[in-house]
């Protein structure tokens, strides 16, 4: 259970659910973690309970990813404090649950630029590196909800529709110009 070990990790959503679990069992294999977050309150829990997981510090940052502006912000933050990412881990998510007409147009702007634009928004501020350097792991985290459509979750569905198509097509590409990224 070494893979992880001095590899720096960085996870969108990092401050409750998945990605904390996912942050968590990273940090214990030695993975530095560099946890993304909207919510400034659950990233410093997050950070402490990684600290005394792994006993070592590691990066936390608060971050809109439905923003280019602050992902591409956040990014240079995250190079200049801890070097560009071996594995970029895109789990960050919201879901409405409500019935489609119920959705305000926010919300579903929200729902795709959370889960959907922010992929577009991390991948172009962090492949260039691991395309350079023939090196790294970009990670898409979708749902069930991305193959089969259901009720009360239109929006949810079709921005992770949208997550795997980016990430078959991305793949795709990704053969074709850096095999071993």
């Amino acid at each position: 259970m070494s893979y992880f070990k001095d590899k720096r990790i960085l996870i969108t959503g990092a401050g409750s659910g998945l990605g904390r679990r996912m942050a968590l069992e990273m940090a214990r294999q030695g993975g530095l973690i560099i946890a993304w977050e909207i919510d400034a309150g659950a990233l410093a829990k997050a950070l402490a309970e990684l600290k005394l997981a792994s006993g070592r510090d590691h990066h936390g940052f608060v971050c809109d990813v439905s923003s280019s502006e602050a992902v591409y912000r956040t990014a240079a933050e995250v190079k200049a404090a801890a070097g560009d990412p071996d594995i970029v881990i895109n789990n960050a998510g919201v879901v409405s649950g409500k019935h489609f007409l119920a959705c305000s147009d926010d919300e579903i702007a929200r729902t795709m630029g959370v889960n959907t634009m922010a992929l577009f928004w991390t991948a172009k501020a962090f492949l260039p590196a691991m395309i350079a350097r023939n090196s790294g792991h970009m990670v898409t985290v979708a749902s069930a909800a991305g193959l089969v459509g259901v009720a009360r979750l239109a929006d949810y569905c079709a921005s992770k529709f949208a997550a795997v198509g980016f990430d078959e097509s991305l793949r795709a590409e990704l053969r074709q110009v850096a095999p071993a990224v």
